[in-house]
């Protein structure tokens, strides 16, 4: 059954815009048949519609359903190298089970994904919802500005940082390093790699490098490595 991203409200819920003109127009929903919604913070109800309008749906929340959430919660730090690129990410990291999306500026970072950053958060946050939807996850990751990867590594937050020169240590292994935490960020670098510089950077601090193993991969296929092994 088709999931809705819907404005849940007590025992209501609410389908506005493109919502809308997809479950009327498109999948001809009727009154009174019987959709899933889900409102992107993990609640997902077998609901029916009562009311249906011009780019807007009303109905009633049935049941609750038990949701299954990842064992990890992953912020995936990354280097966006263009915009088919990070759209991908994007995509197939949600799909996986990603909480956290955060961009990051490396040294050689190629793609200037802080251009227009407002402008493309819709078209973003849209990808995200189809890749929910696709695979049926009522959890839907944010996406943070750009930041600086200096910047990033004062977060608190442990983490880890895939490096393609590093032949020894494995992800795994620097995940029980760093005491198997519940929150993880992983950092993955551009198209060109991290340099010497910022992976010793990342080791002052307490950063492991790991790496994804003996082939090397294309950014956008790191990113989804990673996430996929460890959730």
């Amino acid at each position: 059954m088709p999931q809705y991203f819907a404005d849940i409200k007590e025992k209501e819920f609410f389908l506005l815009d493109d919502e809308a003109h997809h479950a009327a127009c498109v999948a001809r929903h009727k009154e009174g048949d019987t959709i899933l919604v889900f409102d992107g913070t993990g609640r997902q109800y077998d609901a029916r519609i009562d009311k249906i309008q011009k780019n807007f749906v009303r109905g009633t929340l049935l049941n609750e359903r038990e949701v299954r959430r990842v064992p990890l919660q992953i912020t995936l730090c990354f280097v966006p190298n263009s915009r088919a690129g990070l759209e991908e990410v994007l995509d197939k990291c949600t799909q996986l089970g990603v909480s956290v999306f955060q961009p990051i500026l490396s040294s050689r970072s190629e793609y200037d994904v802080t251009k227009k950053w407002e402008e493309k958060q819709t078209r973003w946050r849209q990808i995200m919802l189809g890749a929910c939807k696709q695979c049926n996850t009522p959890f839907l990751p944010k996406i943070l500005p750009p930041t600086p990867f200096e910047k990033s590594l004062a977060e608190k937050t442990p983490a880890l940082i895939t490096y393609e020169a590093e032949s020894t240590h494995t992800l795994f292994w620097g995940f029980e390093q760093i005491g198997s935490p519940q929150k993880l960020r992983v950092f993955v670098g551009p198209a060109g790699g991290w340099t010497q510089d910022e992976i010793s950077l990342a080791a002052t601090h307490h950063i492991p490098a790991v790496t994804l193993g003996v082939n090397i991969l294309r950014a956008e296929t790191a990113c989804i490595a990673a996430c996929a092994k460890l959730l």
